[in-house]
């Protein structure tokens, strides 16, 4: 028989930040990743450096992989702007089968552990944390353009929904019921002065 077929760069990302995703940064021993990968910690550290460095790239490409897919979805993808802020909320409040939670996101997730307040994991949560951002930020005035109004310019509201994104992703990971209605609510406090303007809307009735 021929030898296994030598694990890529990118499929020892994948396992790595599935890895992390589960268990925390913080929990994840190099012996775990030698388990996992099927490698021994001198090939890893050849490959990426350190195991802090594997942990950031993992990162970046979880970005790359869930949240870049998400955003593509639900707010690049969706015609009405506001509604697919909406939907990107509730799309990770989704309990995979056999499980009993949400998984979270691995953001928010790590930037709670003390991996976080290492340099280049911290890096990498930063270039996470800012596509949300910028997604948001460019999801609004999108919405802007098709006639609606903001309350606040749209940096400012990006930046509360990215701290109240981060809110549910922590209260979804901790197993809290409930939340589409919390994260509704949530919503239509944030975007009730984002309405089309009524000379705008089809089908509006004369005064």
């Amino acid at each position: 028989m021929g030898r296994p077929a030598k694990m890529t760069d990118t499929d020892v990302l994948d396992v790595t930040y599935e890895l992390i995703w589960q268990r925390g940064c913080d929990d994840v021993t190099i012996r775990d990743l030698e388990a996992a990968l099927d490698l021994r910690a001198p090939s890893i550290y050849r490959r990426f450096g350190s195991r802090d460095e594997l942990f950031a790239a993992a990162i970046d490409r979880y970005v790359e992989r869930v949240v870049q897919g998400r955003i593509t979805k639900f707010l690049d993808g969706s015609d009405d702007p506001l509604q697919g802020i909406r939907e990107f909320f509730l799309s990770v409040l989704t309990i995979p089968a056999g499980a009993a939670r949400a998984p979270g996101c691995l953001l928010t997730t790590t930037s709670q552990q003390s991996a976080g307040n290492v340099p280049a994991i911290g890096a990498a949560l930063g270039r996470g944390f800012e596509l949300i951002e910028l997604a948001f930020r460019r999801t609004l005035d999108r919405a802007v353009g098709q006639g609606r109004t903001l309350a606040s310019p749209s940096p400012e509201v990006a930046r509360t929904l990215l701290q109240s994104f981060q809110g549910v992703l922590v209260l979804a990971r901790c197993g809290f019921d409930q939340l589409d209605v919390t994260v509704n609510r949530t919503l239509d406090a944030l975007l009730m002065s984002h309405r089309r303007s009524p000379n705008l809307t089809q089908g509006a009735s004369s005064p």
